[in-house]
């Protein structure tokens, strides 16, 4: 038996095994845990070191100091955020010697093989403490070069985004870096601090940090629009800034504006002001308490673009502010454009969440959007994904939202069903500005996989939510996006010649390989996609997947499913890990349940779930659980997959695909019992969720080196959505 908590620490020790209390409080759990903070905004500055397309920075000095003489040093500096002690993986690749140092200790020094091939690779583990990191890099020129490419050593998964060091900078994204010096003026014993004064470093070493940084160019009434857009073309751009009203009532408040050219003014949502050829104008409004928006969209007029706003209030000006929330700047206003035509509904602009595009250009052309930047030169606004779970797409996430999204609904709990909606839109929304970030800085900030979209696990979880969500929602960006992936699905994913999905992964540890995992990466959005779109096509393609994998996957000796099969070998590994496992016949679930009735594959379909269900039904633990190696009951407990076929269980008394419906309601009570004992403490941690795995042909790897973490999202949403089906079963 494994044990994970005393008894008395127990969900069913405190209330019993009611499914509704419980998945409350493992809901409540995730919520605290979790808050929906969204992005974080930061300023960056454009000539800050560009990613790379694999995420790490590419910190060639060569290119931007290329007469820098031989022998020459240069310096990057940064910082990393840590909540909590850990360990990261890095990545170096190296122009020519490097030097790594971590809160003032040497972590790497770059090897002879390293500094001559900057096609050589090294990966190496770094530990952080919490709270500030501080990374300092020395860089030595050499005849091969100049500089590194570091960063996370994958960043899809594990990305890491540096931020600025000095106080001057506190709040930047990216990294510093110095001008050439002859000389190494940071002995490892004087390396700079990360929150010093620049200025003071500067001066005592006779050294110059890039990129410069410039006050901004705005005063805070206004901006010559001229210097901020210099080198750019269009003639239209629009400033936004706020201003707070303190009074208890409304206050009449006079707004003066002055422009070059054609301005018009919006306070709040409402055109307050035109200027139809420049000039200036007062005008008096009536306003209530509390924060505005001031919007400005402004014309070039000739070679002049220039306008001034001043707000006052029985005489006294009131200041203006900063509208949202960004750090690392000083400016007061936001700046968008230049366009070359005015934007539609310019009063919905005041937000973050959306890049711009030109209403003349394809949904699709980003050639020549524009998202907001601050009124220092060349410094811009950019999104980080900061949070741990919180805004971020990837497929653990998917199910972990589906599961909080049926909890709301059952529950009759519409925070839990907003919560839900607000971590995909903040995923949907940007989805536009996240390709045109890749773009723009190398490598994303924010919906990481999704952007890549290379393999199943960046679309369908997720993506299977995402159309959940849209049943509430009814958001058309969130239908282009299905349509995308829903393409990506049918026509771009990798197939073996019988068409059955498979990784292809070139170079990859899992190269040529076809994974259990990927039926609930793929099926349950494709019977969403076909749920929204009417196109039989996708959920035929579902039900194929399932009796192509089971051609490679199936254990005809226990009805029950292989993990992984290797094309390179020709063989399946022959381990029935658990969480594999449920996914099949969880995701079986989810297709019958919305397969027509008269599909020529679904007696079939019927069929090979009633033999993997009875497959499942022997291997259940003496606990109630089922273990992390199915046939292995001296492996451990594992509550996801213990989740899964209970899940599918009662779906399938509930709907009546299982013949001896009182067998498996008897074990569907003895696992939930079994969860709620063992696996769901009194606080709603739940225990024993197997973490995301490899591959291997040894049952040694799954059962003793892929442990279980606590609240892992690979298990929450599953045993939520066990709980609720097991209500509804009970309810029958």
């Amino acid at each position: 038996m494994t044990t994970y908590f005393a008894r008395e620490e127990s969900i069913f020790f405190k209330q019993g095994h009611q499914p509704s209390h419980a998945i409350a409080t493992i809901a409540n759990a995730y919520l605290g845990s979790n808050p929906a903070h969204g992005f974080t905004f930061r300023t960056i500055h454009q000539d800050s070191f560009k990613q790379m397309e694999d995420g790490r920075y590419d910190m060639n000095l060569n290119a931007k100091f290329s007469d820098a003489a031989f022998g020459s040093y240069g310096y990057a500096f940064a910082g990393l955020y840590s909540e909590q002690e850990g360990t990261i993986e890095l990545s170096l690749s190296c122009y020519g010697p490097v030097r790594i140092y971590l809160n003032n200790a040497l972590l790497y020094k770059s090897t002879m093989d390293d500094d001559v091939n900057i096609h050589h690779r090294k990966t190496f583990q770094a530990s952080l403490r919490k709270g500030w990191n501080a990374f300092f890099i020395k860089l030595l020129k050499t005849a091969s070069g100049f500089g590194c490419q570091f960063g996370s050593s994958n960043g899809k998964w594990f990305p890491l985004h540096y931020l600025s060091p000095f106080t001057e900078r506190s709040g930047m994204g990216g990294w510093a870096y110095s001008s050439p010096v002859a000389e190494d003026c940071f002995p490892d014993h004087q390396l700079p601090c990360f929150h010093s004064l620049q200025s003071d470093i500067e001066r005592q070493h006779n050294v110059t940090w890039l990129p410069l940084l410039q006050p901004p160019i705005a005063a805070e009434s206004g901006a010559d629009l001229q210097e901020l857009f210099s080198t750019e073309s269009g003639d239209v751009a629009y400033a936004w800034t706020s201003f707070t009203l303190d009074s208890h009532a409304d206050e009449t408040c006079q707004i003066h504006l002055s422009s070059t050219g054609k301005l018009r003014l919006w306070l709040d949502q409402s055109l307050a002001a035109e200027l139809d050829a420049g000039g200036s104008s007062t005008v008096t409004y009536t306003v209530p308490r509390g924060r505005h928006d001031c919007l400005i969209e402004i014309t070039r007029h000739a070679q002049a673009w220039r306008f001034t706003l001043d707000i006052t209030q029985t005489g006294s000006p009131l200041p203006l502010l900063l509208p949202t929330h960004v750090h690392g700047t000083a400016s007061r206003w936001l700046y968008a454009g230049p366009f070359t035509e005015r934007m539609e509904s310019p009063e919905k602009m005041r937000t973050l969440q959306r890049l711009f595009i030109s209403p003349s250009s394809a949904e699709d052309d980003l050639s020549n959007a524009q998202y907001w930047r601050t009124g220092e030169t060349d410094c811009f606004v950019r999104p980080y994904l900061e949070n741990e779970r919180h805004a971020k797409w990837n497929y653990p996430l998917g199910v972990t939202l589906y599961g909080l999204l049926q909890t709301g609904r059952e529950l009759g709990r519409q925070d839990l069903v907003q919560y839900v909606i607000e971590h995909v839109q903040s995923c949907t929304n940007l989805y536009a500005y996240s390709l045109w970030d890749k773009v723009r800085y190398g490598s994303p900030a924010i919906n990481h996989q999704l952007v890549e979209l290379n393999m199943l696990d960046d679309c369908g979880s997720f993506g299977s939510a995402m159309l959940e969500v849209n049943r509430e929602a009814d958001d058309p960006t969130i239908r282009r996006l299905a349509h995308k992936l829903g393409n990506y699905m049918l026509y771009q994913q990798e197939r073996k010649e019988d068409g059955a999905f498979y990784r292809q992964r070139s170079g990859e540890y899992q190269e040529n390989t076809l994974w259990a995992d990927d039926l609930y990466m793929s099926t349950p959005f494709l019977c969403r996609y076909y749920e929204m779109t009417g196109d039989l096509s996708y959920i035929t393609n579902a039900a194929r997947q399932f009796m192509l994998f089971k051609n490679y996957l199936f254990i005809p000796e226990h009805n029950i499913m292989s993990h992984v099969y290797d094309f390179k070998y020709e063989t399946s590994t022959y381990i029935p890990w658990g969480r594999g496992n449920g996914w099949v016949l969880f995701s079986l679930s989810e297709l019958l349940a919305v397969l027509p009735e008269t599909h020529e594959l679904r007696g079939e379909l019927i069929d090979f779930f009633r033999t993997l269900a009875d497959g499942y039904l022997k291997l259940q633990g003496a606990n109630g659980l089922w273990h992390q190696i199915l046939t292995d009951h001296t492996s451990y407990e594992e509550a996801s997959c213990t989740a899964m076929f209970t899940y599918a269980f009662c779906r399938g008394i509930r709907y009546g695909w299982l013949d001896q419906p009182e067998l498996y309601a008897g074990a569907a009570r003895r696992a939930w019992e079994g969860l709620t004992k063992l696996a769901i403490d009194k606080s709603g941690n739940v225990y024993g969720v197997c973490r995301g795995s490899g591959y291997s042909f040894t049952p040694l790897y799954y059962k003793n080196e892929l442990n279980w973490i606590l609240n892992d999202t690979h298990g929450i949403g599953i045993v939520l959505l066990c709980g609720i089906e097991y209500m509804k079963m009970q309810a029958l």
